[in-house]
């Protein structure tokens, strides 16, 4: 991932075409028009998950840009699989932040009501829902 980074900071668009796994294997041809090109700042790697085929692996990650006078953000979860012992870019998983997991345990219909009622939930505020 770092080395990905470091291409798109640098330009190296030889080293992009080698490390990402549909164009690894095809020979190298430089592109005339290299378009509007991001001003790359940093990245922040916020975790990397190991699959539980050992030849795959996710990381989590930022990569910030500069547009104008501000900062922008790339928040994407990617794939990455290992071929002949080299670690390919594969897909995006997710784009954006991770999805918000809840930390409060979810009220069953049997449990009493959390408004306090006394009465069961699915007989007081389930059916309001």
């Amino acid at each position: 991932m770092r080395s990905r980074f470091t291409a798109h900071v640098a330009h190296d668009d030889a080293h992009l075409h080698r490390s990402y796994v549909k164009t690894a294997r095809e020979p190298f041809v430089p592109d005339e028009d290299t378009g509007d090109r991001r001003n790359w700042t940093r990245l922040v790697i916020h975790s990397h998950d190991a699959s539980t085929k050992p030849y795959m692996a996710y990381v989590d990650f930022t990569a910030y840009y500069r547009e104008g006078e501000t900062e922008q953000a790339l928040h994407e979860k990617a794939e990455f699989q290992k071929v002949e012992g080299k670690w390919l870019y594969t897909r995006p998983i997710r784009q954006g932040p991770a999805p918000i997991k809840s930390t409060q345990a979810k009220v069953g219909r049997n449990d009493p009501c959390p408004c306090g009622s006394g009465k069961k939930y699915k007989q007081c505020c389930l059916a309001k829902a």
